[in-house]
Protein backbone atom coordinates (compact mmCIF):
# COMPACT_ATOMS: atom_id res chain seq x y z
CA UNK A 1 0.00 0.00 0.00
CA UNK A 2 2.88 2.22 -0.13
CA UNK A 3 3.33 5.32 -2.74
CA UNK A 4 5.54 5.09 -5.75
CA UNK A 5 6.55 8.38 -4.18
CA UNK A 6 7.62 6.28 -1.26
CA UNK A 7 9.34 3.72 -3.13
CA UNK A 8 11.41 6.20 -4.69
CA UNK A 9 12.38 8.28 -1.58
CA UNK A 10 13.36 4.90 -0.11
CA UNK A 11 15.77 3.64 -2.98
CA UNK A 12 17.07 7.02 -3.36
CA UNK A 13 17.87 7.65 0.53
CA UNK A 14 19.69 3.82 0.55
CA UNK A 15 21.54 4.55 -2.70
CA UNK A 16 23.19 7.53 -1.01
CA UNK A 17 24.03 5.97 2.71
CA UNK A 18 25.55 2.93 0.49
CA UNK A 19 27.49 4.99 -1.42
CA UNK A 20 28.47 7.08 1.88
CA UNK A 21 29.29 4.23 3.59
CA UNK A 22 31.30 2.73 0.77
CA UNK A 23 33.16 6.38 0.19
CA UNK A 24 33.93 6.98 4.08
CA UNK A 25 35.44 2.85 4.10
CA UNK A 26 38.01 3.39 0.90
CA UNK A 27 39.17 6.22 2.82
CA UNK A 28 39.66 4.78 5.69
CA UNK A 29 40.74 1.02 4.79
CA UNK A 30 40.92 0.76 0.91
CA UNK A 31 38.97 -2.41 0.69
CA UNK A 32 39.19 -2.96 -2.77
CA UNK A 33 36.52 -2.87 -5.67
CA UNK A 34 35.20 -6.87 -4.83
CA UNK A 35 34.83 -6.37 -0.81
CA UNK A 36 33.51 -2.53 -1.90
CA UNK A 37 31.16 -3.94 -3.94
CA UNK A 38 29.60 -6.26 -1.82
CA UNK A 39 29.79 -3.58 1.13
CA UNK A 40 27.71 -1.27 -0.90
CA UNK A 41 25.47 -4.18 -1.80
CA UNK A 42 24.57 -5.43 1.95
CA UNK A 43 24.36 -1.76 2.69
CA UNK A 44 21.85 -1.22 0.50
CA UNK A 45 20.10 -3.93 0.77
CA UNK A 46 19.50 -3.74 4.84
CA UNK A 47 19.23 0.18 4.47
CA UNK A 48 15.89 -0.33 1.59
CA UNK A 49 14.48 -2.92 4.08
CA UNK A 50 14.48 -0.82 7.22
CA UNK A 51 13.26 2.07 5.46
CA UNK A 52 10.43 0.02 3.90
CA UNK A 53 9.86 -0.84 7.89
CA UNK A 54 9.48 2.32 9.08
CA UNK A 55 7.57 3.74 6.25
CA UNK A 56 4.84 0.78 6.80
CA UNK A 57 5.02 1.45 10.35
CA UNK A 58 4.09 5.21 9.69
CA UNK A 59 1.76 4.41 7.58
CA UNK A 60 -0.20 2.04 9.60
CA UNK A 61 0.24 4.22 12.61
CA UNK A 62 -1.65 6.93 10.47
CA UNK A 63 -4.11 4.35 8.80
CA UNK A 64 -4.67 3.10 12.26
CA UNK A 65 -4.41 -0.09 10.94
CA UNK A 66 -2.47 -3.03 12.71
CA UNK A 67 0.15 -4.80 11.14
CA UNK A 68 -2.02 -8.02 10.27
CA UNK A 69 -4.83 -6.20 9.28
CA UNK A 70 -2.57 -4.16 6.73
CA UNK A 71 -0.92 -7.36 5.60
CA UNK A 72 -4.55 -8.87 4.89
CA UNK A 73 -5.57 -5.79 2.81
CA UNK A 74 -2.31 -5.50 1.04
CA UNK A 75 -3.49 -9.41 -0.20
CA UNK A 76 -6.74 -8.31 -0.98
CA UNK A 77 -5.34 -5.68 -3.57
CA UNK A 78 -3.45 -7.40 -5.09
CA UNK A 79 -6.03 -9.76 -5.54
CA UNK A 80 -8.38 -7.07 -7.02
CA UNK A 81 -5.44 -5.38 -9.48
CA UNK A 82 -5.45 -9.10 -10.46
CA UNK A 83 -8.60 -9.05 -11.40
CA UNK A 84 -8.90 -5.56 -12.43
CA UNK A 85 -6.05 -6.86 -14.66
CA UNK A 86 -8.67 -9.65 -16.03
CA UNK A 87 -11.51 -7.34 -16.73
CA UNK A 88 -9.34 -5.61 -19.14
CA UNK A 89 -8.42 -8.21 -20.76
CA UNK A 90 -11.75 -9.59 -21.33
CA UNK A 91 -13.26 -5.93 -22.42
CA UNK A 92 -10.78 -6.16 -25.53
CA UNK A 93 -12.14 -9.88 -26.43
CA UNK A 94 -16.01 -8.91 -26.50
CA UNK A 95 -17.66 -8.34 -29.42
CA UNK A 96 -20.52 -6.56 -28.78
CA UNK A 97 -20.13 -2.70 -27.96
CA UNK A 98 -22.68 -2.18 -24.80
CA UNK A 99 -20.63 -5.60 -23.73
CA UNK A 100 -17.74 -3.50 -24.40
CA UNK A 101 -19.04 -0.38 -22.91
CA UNK A 102 -19.97 -2.45 -19.63
CA UNK A 103 -16.81 -3.71 -18.67
CA UNK A 104 -14.97 -0.51 -19.51
CA UNK A 105 -17.11 0.85 -16.90
CA UNK A 106 -17.11 -1.67 -14.51
CA UNK A 107 -13.03 -1.45 -14.65
CA UNK A 108 -12.66 1.91 -13.94
CA UNK A 109 -14.73 1.68 -11.22
CA UNK A 110 -12.83 -1.14 -10.13
CA UNK A 111 -9.81 0.95 -10.11
CA UNK A 112 -11.06 4.16 -8.55
CA UNK A 113 -12.00 1.74 -5.81
CA UNK A 114 -8.67 -0.19 -5.06
CA UNK A 115 -7.16 3.63 -5.37
CA UNK A 116 -9.46 4.67 -2.58
CA UNK A 117 -8.51 1.76 0.14
CA UNK A 118 -5.13 2.18 -1.31
CA UNK A 119 -4.95 5.41 0.40
CA UNK A 120 -7.00 5.30 3.43
CA UNK A 121 -7.14 0.92 4.30
CA UNK A 122 -9.93 1.96 6.92
CA UNK A 123 -11.95 1.81 4.03
CA UNK A 124 -12.25 -1.41 3.47
CA UNK A 125 -14.23 -2.23 5.46
CA UNK A 126 -16.80 -0.64 3.92
CA UNK A 127 -16.30 -2.56 0.80
CA UNK A 128 -15.45 -6.24 1.35
CA UNK A 129 -17.96 -7.28 -0.36
CA UNK A 130 -16.44 -6.15 -3.19
CA UNK A 131 -12.56 -7.76 -2.95
CA UNK A 132 -14.80 -11.12 -1.45
CA UNK A 133 -18.09 -11.56 -3.79
CA UNK A 134 -18.39 -9.00 -6.43
CA UNK A 135 -15.47 -8.69 -8.40
CA UNK A 136 -14.12 -12.13 -8.20
CA UNK A 137 -17.77 -12.46 -9.47
CA UNK A 138 -17.60 -9.65 -12.60
CA UNK A 139 -14.41 -11.70 -13.76
CA UNK A 140 -15.62 -14.97 -13.61
CA UNK A 141 -18.71 -13.74 -15.61
CA UNK A 142 -16.76 -12.04 -17.80
CA UNK A 143 -14.44 -14.77 -18.50
CA UNK A 144 -17.56 -17.53 -19.53
CA UNK A 145 -19.31 -14.55 -21.71
CA UNK A 146 -16.12 -13.31 -23.51
CA UNK A 147 -15.59 -17.34 -24.20
CA UNK A 148 -19.22 -18.09 -25.55
CA UNK A 149 -19.26 -14.65 -27.36
CA UNK A 150 -16.59 -15.85 -29.22
CA UNK A 151 -18.13 -19.14 -30.32
CA UNK A 152 -18.65 -19.39 -34.18
CA UNK A 153 -21.87 -21.43 -33.57
CA UNK A 154 -24.57 -19.86 -31.30
CA UNK A 155 -27.38 -21.80 -30.85
CA UNK A 156 -30.60 -21.03 -29.02
CA UNK A 157 -29.08 -21.89 -25.84
CA UNK A 158 -26.05 -19.91 -26.11
CA UNK A 159 -28.15 -17.12 -27.19
CA UNK A 160 -30.45 -17.39 -23.97
CA UNK A 161 -27.08 -17.70 -21.35
CA UNK A 162 -25.52 -14.91 -23.23
CA UNK A 163 -28.44 -12.43 -22.38
CA UNK A 164 -28.90 -14.03 -18.90
CA UNK A 165 -25.05 -13.23 -18.53
CA UNK A 166 -25.72 -9.39 -19.76
CA UNK A 167 -28.71 -9.16 -17.47
CA UNK A 168 -26.62 -9.76 -14.96
CA UNK A 169 -23.54 -8.45 -15.31
CA UNK A 170 -25.41 -5.26 -15.16
CA UNK A 171 -26.57 -5.82 -12.01
CA UNK A 172 -23.38 -6.65 -11.04
CA UNK A 173 -22.04 -3.14 -12.47
CA UNK A 174 -24.77 -1.21 -10.46
CA UNK A 175 -23.86 -2.95 -7.25
CA UNK A 176 -20.23 -2.58 -7.82
CA UNK A 177 -21.59 1.42 -8.47
CA UNK A 178 -22.98 1.05 -4.78
CA UNK A 179 -19.91 -0.06 -3.23
CA UNK A 180 -17.90 2.95 -4.93
CA UNK A 181 -20.94 4.93 -3.21
CA UNK A 182 -19.92 2.98 0.07
CA UNK A 183 -15.97 3.63 -0.27
CA UNK A 184 -16.79 7.61 -0.60
CA UNK A 185 -19.51 7.11 2.20
CA UNK A 186 -17.30 8.91 4.87
CA UNK A 187 -15.90 11.41 2.81
CA UNK A 188 -19.84 12.78 1.15
CA UNK A 189 -20.13 12.66 4.82
CA UNK A 190 -17.70 14.99 6.16
CA UNK A 191 -18.09 17.27 3.27
CA UNK A 192 -21.71 17.75 3.33
CA UNK A 193 -20.86 18.73 7.12
CA UNK A 194 -18.00 21.26 5.99
CA UNK A 195 -20.99 22.75 3.28
CA UNK A 196 -23.21 22.85 6.47
CA UNK A 197 -20.66 24.70 8.86
CA UNK A 198 -20.07 26.70 5.95
CA UNK A 199 -23.15 27.54 5.33
CA UNK A 200 -23.72 28.80 8.89
CA UNK A 201 -20.96 30.45 8.90
CA UNK A 202 -21.68 33.12 6.16
CA UNK A 203 -25.54 33.04 7.12
CA UNK A 204 -23.77 34.61 11.06
CA UNK A 205 -21.52 36.74 8.63
CA UNK A 206 -24.20 38.23 6.84
CA UNK A 207 -26.70 38.66 10.23
CA UNK A 208 -23.31 40.40 11.51
CA UNK A 209 -23.09 42.72 8.36
CA UNK A 210 -26.88 43.60 8.60
CA UNK A 211 -26.67 44.58 12.20
CA UNK A 212 -23.85 46.80 11.72
CA UNK A 213 -25.63 48.38 8.88
CA UNK A 214 -29.02 49.11 11.36
CA UNK A 215 -26.94 50.30 14.11
CA UNK A 216 -25.56 53.21 11.79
Amino acid sequence: MLSVGQFFSRHTASFLISLTTVSITTIAASPGYFLGGILFAGTYASSTALLKYRQKKKFMQIAGITKEEYKHIESQLTAANKNIQTLSQNYLRVRSVSAFKQLLEMTRISKNIVKIVKTDPRKFYNVEQFFYAHLPSAVELTDKYTMLSRQPVKDKEIQITLSKTRETLTDLNDTIQTDLKDALSNDIDHLQMEIEFANRSNIRRKEQLEWRGDDK
